[in-house]
């Protein structure tokens, strides 16, 4: 009899130890590490690869060969379409488009040889080009010319880009991205929640340059540093310098628009020709 009572709590005594273990095993053990792992700090992302890309791609930049980080920020953006640093890649080579593009050299591809009868108005129109294109390229205090000179005229096909959702004003040469710009004003920007128009497609319909004294011809020597009105056709979307000086006054057009920093605004008005097409994107 002892025997058997003997036999029975042993038999017991084990069912007991292998439930408390599987207890221990099934619940309360997981729950333990699962606490253990919360308190831990979250895990590294793992190494971005287009990171590293984009510092050489810098500095190329930095080290003054614009040509080689232009091409490399051009494969940059093929070998990572979703890079954290695609916008600032953007960036950088809309900035090195500009400078490679306003200190270019005369060669057979931008050069206009000025004939007998030639003026600056006459090439501009020729080529599809601004006066004050022509005179910031060349470096031109006065629209005279002389016969046989050459005269950097170089062929574009810019278009305008008005991006709602990253209020940016991007512009293309033909095909190829040239460079975007931000901006400081954007029509409806304190709406909430945004406000996005239809897609639609016009063109720059007129330009000024203005002053406190008036408005200026692009052969005035304050043309440059003026203050521009770029009309579009595109409704409440024409362009606009908008002063760094908040007590500066500011030439609005009719109708509202896109307000941009001084110095890109005149950019933009020097690069542009009237005719020249927009799409509300």
């Amino acid at each position: 009899m002892f025997i058997r009572l003997l036999i029975l709590l042993i038999v017991a005594t084990s069912l007991v130890a292998g439930g408390y273990y599987a207890v221990q095993e099934l619940y309360i053990k997981p729950e333990r590490r699962l606490l253990a792992d919360k308190k831990l700090p979250p895990p590294l992302p793992p190494p971005d690869p287009s990171i590293a890309e984009f510092e050489r791609c810098m500095e190329l930049r930095r080290s003054g060969s614009l040509a080689d980080a232009k091409a490399a920020l051009e494969r940059f953006f093929k070998e990572f379409p979703e890079s954290r640093k695609r916008n600032e890649a953007f960036d950088a080579i809309g900035e090195i488009n500009s400078t490679l593009f306003f200190s270019q050299k005369p060669d057979e591809t931008n050069t206009y040889v000025v004939e007998s009868g030639d003026t600056v108005s006459r090439i501009a129109s020729r080529r599809k080009i601004p006066i004050e294109l022509i005179m910031r390229l060349n470096k031109m205090e006065s629209d005279a010319l002389q016969l046989g000179q050459k005269v950097i005229a170089p062929h574009c096909e810019f278009r305008l880009v008005l991006d709602q959702k990253k209020r940016l004003v991007v512009l293309y040469n033909g095909l190829k991205f040239f460079r975007q710009y931000p901006t400081v004003s954007w029509p409806g920007m304190h709406k909430n929640p945004p406000v996005f128009l239809p897609k639609a497609t016009g063109k720059l319909t007129d330009k000024a340059a203005l002053t406190d004294q008036g408005a200026l011809k692009p052969t005035d020597k304050e043309y440059f540093s003026a203050n521009h009105i770029l009309n579009m056709s595109i409704g409440g979307h024409s362009l606009y310098t908008q002063p760094e000086d908040p007590t500066a006054a500011v030439h609005r057009p009719a109708g509202g628009g896109i307000g941009i920093a001084p110095a890109l605004m005149s950019e933009i008005a020097i690069l542009l020709p009237r005719g020249t097409p927009v799409t509300l994107d």
